[in-house]
C-alpha cells in the first residue's frame, strides 16, 4: 500500500514538473514571439504616422526574401549531409514506463526525417539571420538594383560599382557557406557519435568508413569555397592593400595577386584529391595536396608579399610605387570630390592696411561670437530650469534685403532640470508643460551691446520678435516636440493648452493616435511602462510621441544613408524646423585612401541629401542634394516615395541650406595632403599642410561660417571657410572657401598661396598680438585673479590682395562665467589693431598702429602736467574696481576714456616744469 502511494506521488511529481517545463516553455516562447509581435507592430504605426509604411514593408519583404533563399540553400546542405547520416540509423524506439512496466514503441521513419527537416531548416534560417540579418539584406537589393557607376578601376577594368556592391555580397555569400559546412560537419558528427560510427576506443578515435568518406567530402566542398573565396579575393587588394594609403601597391600587383591565385588553384587541386582519396581509400595524395595547399597560403599569403616588399619595392620605393601613388591620388580625389573644387593662386602680399578697408560694406557683417560663449550667454536665457540649448548653430536671415549671419538656438525641455520628486511619470510623460521645449533664440552674429548678443528674438513667455528682427522670424508655433536631447515619449492630449502661453493643440496632427485597447497594449509593452495602460488621462484622441531625437529619427527612417550628428534649426513659415546632412558613404571605394570616421572608416563622402524634421509633428521630408549621385540613386529605385528632388524644397527653405561643417573638415583633412596631383611630389611629402593647431583649443581648426566676398567680388555671400598652413613650419599655404547660397550650394574654391612667400598662419598671428606693447600690456592686467579672459577663434578674411585676421576678445568675472565681448582684434600680418569694435580695429589698423600703444615719442607721466596725471590715476582706479566687480560695460568705458586722455595728452607738447 506504501509502495502504491509512493509510486502516485511519483507520477505526480513527474507529471507537476512536465506541466511547469511545458508552461515555462510556453511563457518563454510567448514573450520571445509577442515581443517581436509587439515591436513589428509598433514600427509599422510608426512608419504608417510618417507616411512611408511602404519603405518598412519594402525592408521586411526583402529581409524574409533574402533570408529564405539563402536559408534554403543552408537548410539543402544540412539536410543532404543529415540524411546521409539516417542512413546509418538503425529502428527508433520511444521508451514509457507505466509503474513497473517499461513499453518500448517504435518511432515511424517518416516522423524521424521531418524531425531531421526541422532540424537542417532551423539550422538553415538561424545560420541565414547571422550572416543576412540586419541591413545585408539591403545590401543585396542594393546590388541588385544597382547600375554601372561609369568609372572603370586601372588594374582589372571592372565598374566601380563592382567593388561597392557586388563584392561585399558574393565575400558574404561565400562565408555564409564556410559557415553552413561547419555546422552540417557538426551536426554530422554528433549524429555520428550517437550512432557508435564515431567513438573513443581505449583512448583513440575511431571513425568507420561511412562517416570517414563524408567528412572527406565535406572537407572538400569547404576548401572549394575557400579558393573561390581566394580568386575573389584577389579584387579585394584594391581595397585592402599594401602600398601608399592602404590601397594597392607593388607587392600586392606582383606577389599577392599571383599567389591568390596560386593558392585558389591549388585549394581546387587539393580538394579533387580528397574526393580521389575517399573514393581509392588512398589517402596519400590527399595529405600531399592538403600539405602543399596550407604551404601556399603561408609562402604566398604572407612570406613572398613581405619578402617582394622588403628586397624589390623599399630600395627603390618612389620607382616601384609610381603608378600606384598615381591611382591613390586619383580615386582619393574622386572618392572625397576633392577633383570638384576650384584652385585658384592667391597672393595676399599686399598690406591690408594700405587697401581702403572702410569702403568694404561686407566687413561689419563678420562675425564676432564664438559658439562657446553664445552657449554660455544663452544659458540665461533659458528662462526655466527645465529648459536648455542643446547646442548653438549658425545660419543667416534676410534683413532690408541683405542676409544677416545669426545665431540661433532652440530651448528643450530637459528631465533633469526637474527636482526630483517633480520627476513623476504625469509630469515626464503627460503633462502639458514637460512635454515640449518652448521657442528658440536668435542673435545677431556680428553685432555686440554693451558686450553682451544683439537679441532678435529671445523670450520664453512671448513669441514676439524684436522691431528690427526681419518677418521671416516670426514664430507663431513655437512649441518643440522634437529636438536634438528629447528621449522620453510622451503622450499629447488634443484638448489640452500649454499653461496658456501657446494655443490649443487641436490643429497639430501628429505622432501615433492611441485610439484602440490593442495599440495602447502594445506600447505599453514596449517600453515596459504599465503607466501608459492604466493611466486615465488619456483618451482615444490621445496621441503618442516616441522616437524624438530628430538625428535618431532620420537614422531609423533612412539608415541607408550616414546621418550628421548635429541638426540645425530654421525658423521657417512660423515654425522651428530641423535641417540634418546626409551623406553617401561607402568603405568599399577601390583605391581611395580610407578616412577615420568614429568607429568606421569611409573612402567615399558625399552631402547627397538634406533631411528637414518639423518640430511640432515630427514629419520627415528627405530631399536630394545631389540627383546624380550613384549611391542614393540606387536606394532611391529601392525606395522610390522616400527622397524627394531639390526642387520640392519650398524656395525660402532652400535659402537655409548650409554645407556640413563635418564634411568640410572631412575634406580638409584629404586635401592637407591630396591637393597634389604629382605622384614625386606626393611621395616626398615636401608640400603636405594641415589645419591649424590654435593655443586653448583640443582639436584642429574647425572649419567656420562667416559673411564675406570671394576675391574679385564686391557681394557678401554665407562662406564656410577651413584654412589651411604648411605641414612643416606655421606660414599659411591656403584657404578653402565653400559656397551656401542656393545657386552656388557646395561650390568649393581653394585659394593656394605661392610657396615661395611668407603669409603669417593663425598661430603666428595669435603669437603677433600678444608680442605687441600695447596690446601686452592690457592682456596683463585682464589676466588678472577673478578674471577669464579668452580669445576666440581666429577669423581668416579673404580680400582681393591680402588677408585680414580678426580675433574676438571677451572677458568673464570668476562665478559669473557669463562672456563679454568687449575688444575686437584685426591684423594684416604686419600690423596689429585693438579697439571695442570692429570698425574702430580697421580704423586703426589702416593707421599701421596698435591701441593703445605705446611710443618712444609719448611723454612719460612724470612730466605730464598734474591735472592730466591726476586725472589719469583716477580713470584707472576706476577701471579696476569695474573689473574686480565683474561690470564689464562701466571697465570698457573708462579704459576708453583713459586710452583718449593719454592721446591727447600725447599730442600736447611737455611741461617745462
Amino acid at each position: 500500500m506504501q509502495t502504491a502511494s509512493s509510486a502516485r506521488l511519483r507520477r505526480i511529481r513527474r507529471s507537476t514538473v512536465r506541466w511547469l517545463l511545458i508552461a515555462a516553455g510556453a511563457l518563454l516562447v510567448t514573450l520571445l514571439v509577442g515581443s517581436a509581435v509587439v515591436h513589428l507592430y509598433t514600427e509599422a504605426l510608426w512608419y504608417s504616422a510618417l507616411g512611408q509604411a511602404s519603405a518598412l514593408w519594402t525592408r521586411i519583404t526583402t529581409q524574409i526574401v533574402v533570408r529564405a533563399v539563402t536559408g534554403a540553400i543552408g537548410a539543402a546542405l544540412v539536410l543532404i549531409n543529415l540524411l546521409h547520416v539516417v542512413r546509418h540509423l538503425g529502428p527508433v524506439h520511444l521508451r514509457r514506463r507505466y509503474g513497473n512496466l517499461e513499453i518500448a514503441e517504435q518511432v515511424p521513419r517518416a516522423h524521424v526525417r521531418v524531425g531531421i527537416v526541422l532540424v537542417a531548416v532551423l539550422a538553415g534560417w538561424w545560420i541565414s539571420g547571422i550572416q543576412f540579418g540586419g541591413r545585408t539584406s539591403l545590401a543585396v537589393l542594393a546590388w541588385l538594383r544597382s547600375d554601372t557607376w561609369g568609372i572603370r578601376d586601372p588594374l582589372f577594368g571592372n565598374d566601380l560599382s563592382f567593388y561597392i556592391f557586388g563584392l561585399p555580397v558574393l565575400e558574404q555569400f561565400l562565408g555564409y557557406l564556410m559557415f553552413v559546412l561547419i555546422w552540417a560537419a557538426l551536426l554530422c558528427a554528433l549524429g555520428y557519435t550517437l550512432l557508435g560510427a564515431i567513438r573513443l576506443r581505449d583512448n583513440r578515435l575511431e571513425v568507420d568508413e561511412g562517416p570517414r568518406f563524408h567528412f572527406a567530402l565535406l572537407l572538400a566542398a569547404f576548401i572549394i569555397v575557400l579558393g573561390v573565396h581566394y580568386w575573389i579575393g584577389r579584387y579585394g587588394v584594391l581595397l585592402d592593400g599594401s602600398g601608399f594609403g592602404g590601397t594597392v601597391g607593388y607587392a600586392d600587383v606582383h606577389a599577392r595577386l599571383p599567389a591568390r591565385t596560386v593558392i585558389a588553384l591549388c585549394s581546387l587541386i587539393a580538394a579533387g584529391s580528397i574526393v580521389y582519396g575517399a573514393v581509392r581509400r588512398n589517402w596519400r595524395p590527399a595529405l600531399a595536396a592538403t600539405g602543399v595547399l596550407f604551404f601556399a597560403s603561408i609562402v604566398g599569403g604572407v612570406i613572398y608579399p613581405a619578402a617582394v616588399q622588403k628586397l624589390q619595392v623599399e630600395p627603390n620605393q618612389l620607382e616601384r610605387e609610381r603608378p600606384y601613388i598615381d591611382w591613390l591620388i586619383e580615386y582619393t580625389r574622386r572618392g572625397f570630390a576633392l577633383d570638384e573644387i576650384q584652385r585658384r593662386s592667391w597672393n595676399p602680399a599686399r598690406r591690408a592696411a594700405e587697401m581702403q578697408l572702410a569702403g568694404i560694406d561686407w566687413l561689419r557683417d563678420l562675425t564676432l561670437w564664438d559658439r562657446d560663449q553664445l552657449q554660455t550667454a544663452f544659458a540665461e536665457e533659458t528662462r526655466r530650469q527645465y529648459y536648455e540649448f542643446s547646442d548653438v548653430d549658425f545660419d543667416r536671415y534676410y534683413s532690408d534685403g541683405r542676409p544677416r549671419h545669426v545665431a540661433i538656438a532652440v530651448r528643450e525641455f530637459k528631465r533633469s532640470g526637474l527636482p526630483a520628486d517633480r520627476q513623476t511619470w504625469r509630469n515626464i510623460h503627460l503633462a502639458p508643460t514637460y512635454t515640449h521645449g518652448i521657442g528658440a533664440v536668435v542673435t545677431l552674429a556680428s553685432e555686440a551691446a554693451r558686450g553682451t548678443p544683439v537679441y532678435w528674438l529671445t523670450n520664453a513667455d512671448t513669441v514676439e520678435r524684436d522691431r528690427l528682427a526681419p518677418a521671416d522670424l516670426d514664430l507663431t508655433e513655437p512649441r518643440v516636440y522634437f529636438g536634438e536631447g528629447m528621449e522620453d515619449y510622451v503622450v499629447l492630449n488634443p484638448e489640452a493648452d500649454t499653461a496658456g502661453r501657446v494655443a490649443p493643440l487641436e490643429a497639430v496632427s501628429t505622432g501615433i493616435q492611441l485610439d484602440s485597447f490593442l495599440r495602447i497594449l502594445a506600447f505599453s509593452w514596449r517600453f515596459g511602462d504599465k503607466n501608459l495602460l492604466f493611466s486615465t488621462e488619456r483618451d482615444e484622441s490621445s496621441r503618442l510621441l516616441f522616437r524624438r531625437p530628430v538625428v535618431q529619427r532620420v537614422r531609423q527612417l533612412a539608415p541607408f544613408l550616414a546621418w550628421d550628428d548635429d541638426a540645425y534649426p530654421v525658423i521657417h513659415r512660423g515654425r522651428i524646423v530641423w535641417m540634418i546632412d546626409g551623406y553617401s558613404s561607402t568603405a568599399n571605394f577601390p583605391l581611395s585612401e580610407p578616412l577615420p570616421l568614429g568607429t568606421r572608416s569611409t573612402r567615399y563622402l558625399r552631402s547627397s541629401a538634406k533631411a528637414v524634421v518639423d518640430a511640432v509633428s515630427g514629419e520627415v521630408t528627405i530631399y536630394a542634394l545631389d540627383e546624380d549621385e550613384p549611391l542614393l540613386t540606387t536606394y532611391r529605385r529601392i525606395f522610390p516615395d522616400m527622397v524627394q528632388p531639390l526642387s520640392a524644397m519650398p524656395a525660402d527653405l532652400q535659402t537655409h541650406l548650409r554645407y556640413p561643417p563635418a564634411l568640410a573638415a572631412a575634406q580638409a583633412d584629404k586635401l592637407a595632403r591630396f591637393h597634389v596631383t604629382e605622384a614625386d611630389v606626393f611621395y616626398s611629402g615636401q608640400s603636405a599642410w594641415q589645419r591649424p593647431m590654435l593655443a586653448g583649443r583640443t582639436g584642429p581648426y574647425e572649419p567656420l561660417f562667416m559673411m564675406a566676398a570671394l576675391p574679385g567680388e564686391s557681394r557678401a555671400e554665407f562662406l564656410l571657410s577651413v584654412p589651411f598652413i604648411a605641414a612643416d613650419r606655421q606660414t599659411m599655404a591656403g584657404l578653402l572657401l565653400v559656397r551656401n547660397d542656393p545657386q552656388h550650394y557646395g561650390e568649393a574654391l581653394l585659394l593656394e598661396l605661392p610657396s615661395a612667400d611668407v603669409t603669417r598662419g593663425p598661430s603666428q598671428i595669435i603669437a603677433l598680438i600678444e608680442q605687441d606693447a600695447g596690446i601686452s600690456a592690457q592682456f596683463s592686467l585682464w589676466r588678472s585673479p577673478g578674471v577669464d579672459l579668452q580669445l576666440g577663434q581666429l577669423r581668416v578674411v579673404p580680400l582681393d590682395s591680402a588677408v585680414l585676421h580678426v580675433v574676438p576678445l571677451y572677458l568673464s568675472a570668476a562665478g559669473t562665467a557669463l562672456p563679454q565681448l568687449q575688444r575686437v582684434i584685426v591684423s594684416d600680418g604686419v600690423s596689429v589693431s585693438m579697439d571695442t569694435s570692429l570698425e574702430g580695429a580697421i580704423e586703426g589698423l589702416g593707421g599701421g598702429r596698435s591701441v593703445p600703444a605705446r611710443t618712444e615719442q609719448e611723454p612719460s607721466p612724470a612730466a605730464l602736467p598734474a591735472p592730466w596725471a591726476e586725472e589719469a590715476l583716477r580713470l584707472q582706479q576706476e577701471a579696476d574696481r569695474a573689473l574686480r566687480d565683474g561690470d564689464f560695460a562701466a571697465f570698457g568705458r573708462h579704459w576708453s576714456e583713459l586710452q583718449e586722455l593719454l592721446r591727447r595728452a600725447a599730442q600736447q607738447p611737455t611741461s617745462p616744469d
